[in-house]
């Protein structure tokens, strides 16, 4: 991938890699909803009574969910084995004809029709989705990922937003069948013809063995997923735990505006807008705070929102002198005068925003860390388990709300609690989500720092960084500018401090201590050095063997030569500065870290050969990127 991308928002969204499979997904969830919608309103108005709305409506959700159980198998083995855009090109031009069914289901309003046709849009989406995630990575830049899933995300709520208001308020006029029809009809010719301009996307394993038995291609999706790493597996947990969350809010927004807040029709859809695009709007904002990378630490955050607003929001509003005496619901305006009910408003959208934060890392983590060969597979059985928890939510709001009979607020409170055990378990598993969550407060919110050159830490493959040892806390911004976990060579002593060895632990440092002093301890670091890079991980050390006291840069120890010399790996030098006369630095003010900004610098070289690796060598790389932040040079 080209290192010259544009990294600004509008030259993805604009780029002809990018925006054709943009306005595909935009345009084909749109047309989704709209006739989703459609059904569902036109199959309450048929019932004969409540019972049978219920029935049909549940139904239509079932028969749309059900083909990601028994096609996704195939979808993800179809896709890793395929040339992505053209079979792109075939689901959408199957959209044509399926739509064609379902104008005619709609013109007629032949229930089982309609069932039928929510059922193929279903086992289409099915086939979609893995192609629309996995192609992400072969045509947008490492450091784009979030950016293009942060436009995925909020493109699909806006488009969710949209369809879901479109298909409500037209299938309910006199002529409004007529325009639904034109509508679906028209969107599924505008996503087949947007597919036709998505760059040729090469297959990920041409020689992989498809089966047509459900079971089978189920079965190996899974496989692939759990060949993957343990941070892949618990990102697509959470994920699948986003939706059933979001199920849960969505089904249950009417109801909750209606009996808890006492709005009428207009202020659910105002509800549904709120959420839905601050939805959206986390999702843009997830790119600018995570710098154009992928930045796990805003995942904790994202969940911490989640907890705290699903809290608030089940905190029934104080209830008015209006609705103790009138019976009639209040209208968008009322409620927004009547107590604290513009706050329930602001719940929703810290959810939204909250979410926003929480799957768009998960969703680029994914794609950046699942081997390129069952990227489509893994993709699939995210597909599944997405399903299997959407089905859970529907479960979870039955046996709540019908069977124990407890309120909307209830539901909400026990989705709180229980989105925190979730991520605290995540977070147990994988520490480095925790671990990026706290190199990401005190890294980037409590220090401004300007990196230069980050891309020159290999994306993939075994190196060794070394740098400058200013501080305390030097790893922990090395690891902020770097877009991979880098296990650092840490003095056992501070490695084994009580206040410190569960974060040193948690980011898997290895601990080495003097050859004099303790020469078994001193071997071992270097036998796990070498295990490390022979996994092709990042491993970075401070070759000064101890922290500047004066702020200069002392000469390197022979342990880097002793390194390459076991393990022939590049070398990255990178240079930091900004942290002598920290507190955590020997020129130390002890003091409180300040609430005005201090400005650290991380500069990172050109990767150096294993066979030009020398310890002098390398001190000089260092000085000269000290003098070209010194210069100011960009």
């Amino acid at each position: 991938m080209q290192d010259n991308k544009q990294q600004y928002q509008g030259s993805l969204l604009t780029s002809k890699r990018f925006f054709p499979l943009f306005i595909t997904q935009f345009f084909s969830a749109i047309n989704d909803n709209i006739y989703k919608q459609s059904v569902l309103i036109l199959l309450i108005f048929q019932a004969a009574n409540v019972a049978d709305g219920a029935f049909y409506s549940n139904l239509a959700a079932g028969l749309f969910i059900l083909p990601f159980f028994l096609f996704s198998g195939m979808a993800g083995q179809l896709a890793e084995k395929t040339e992505k855009s053209k079979l792109i090109r075939i689901v959408k031009l199957c959209e044509i004809p399926i739509m064609a069914i379902g104008v005619v289901s709609i013109l007629t309003q032949y229930v089982w029709l309609m069932l039928a046709t929510v059922f193929l849009m279903g086992l289409q989406s099915t086939f979609f989705g893995p192609l629309k995630y996995s192609i992400l990575p072969q045509h947008v830049a490492p450091n784009e990922l979030t950016k293009a899933n942060g436009l995925v995300e909020s493109g699909t709520f806006v488009a969710i937003l949209i369809g879901t208001i479109f298909g409500t308020y037209y299938i309910t006029q006199s002529t409004g069948p007529i325009f639904i029809s034109i509508a679906v009809l028209v969107l599924a010719v505008i996503g087949y013809a947007s597919s036709r301009y998505i760059p040729i996307s090469e297959a990920n394993d041409p020689n992989l063995t498809f089966t047509y038995n459900i079971f089978s291609s189920t079965k190996s999706v899974f496989k692939a997923l759990n060949s993957q790493t343990e941070s892949v597996g618990k990102s697509v947990l959470g994920i699948s735990w986003f939706w059933l969350i979001g199920a849960i809010i969505l089904t249950t927004l009417p109801s909750y505006v209606k009996h808890v807040m006492g709005g009428n029709e207009l202020v659910v859809t105002s509800a549904l807008v709120v959420f839905s695009l601050s939805i959206a709007i986390g999702s843009l904002l997830c790119e600018k705070l995570s710098r154009s990378r992928i930045e796990l630490g805003i995942v904790p955050f994202g969940a911490i929102l989640i907890t705290l607003f699903l809290y608030l929001l089940s905190q029934e509003p104080a209830i008015s002198a209006y609705t103790n005496q009138s019976n009639e619901l209040l209208t968008l305006e009322q409620v927004l005068k009547t107590g604290d009910m513009l706050w329930h408003f602001v719940w929703m959208a810290g959810i939204g925003i909250g979410s926003g934060f929480y799957t768009v890392p998960l969703y680029a983590l994914i794609q950046q860390r699942t081997e390129e060969s069952s990227r489509s597979r893994v993709i699939a059985a995210n597909n599944v388990l997405n399903a299997l928890f959407m089905v859970g939510s529907a479960i979870l709001s039955i046996v709540t709300l019908s069977i124990l009979k407890w309120s909307i607020s209830e539901l909400l409170l026990l989705l709180a609690g229980l989105n925190l055990l979730i991520s605290i378990y995540i977070y147990t598993k994988v520490p480095e989500f925790f671990l990026r969550f706290v190199i990401y407060i005190l890294a980037i919110c409590m220090y401004r720092v300007r990196t230069k050159g980050e891309s020159n830490i290999p994306d993939e493959g075994a190196a060794v960084v070394v740098c400058n040892h200013v501080s305390f806390v030097d790893w922990m911004f090395i690891l902020a500018t770097s877009p991979r976990p880098i296990r650092f060579m840490v003095f056992a002593p501070i490695y084994y401090s009580p206040a410190l060895h569960w974060l040193f632990k948690m980011a898997k440092a290895i601990p080495i201590n003097s050859e004099k002093t303790n020469p078994e301890a001193f071997k071992k670091a270097f036998d796990e050095v070498a295990t490390a890079l022979d996994k092709g991980e990042l491993v970075g050390i401070f070759p000064e063997g101890k922290l500047t006291s004066d702020g200069s840069v002392d000469i390197f120890r022979r342990g880097i030569e002793r390194i390459i010399e076991r393990s022939h790996v590049p070398v990255v030098p990178v240079h930091l500065g900004g942290l002598w006369g920290s507190m955590f630095s020997r020129k130390a003010k002890w003091q409180l870290p300040r609430l005005k900004w201090s400005l650290v610098s991380v500069t990172v070289g050109e990767v150096i050969a294993a066979d030009k690796v020398t310890a002098d060598g390398l001190r000089e790389q260092v000085l000269a990127l000290k003098a070209l932040h010194s210069k100011g040079i960009d």
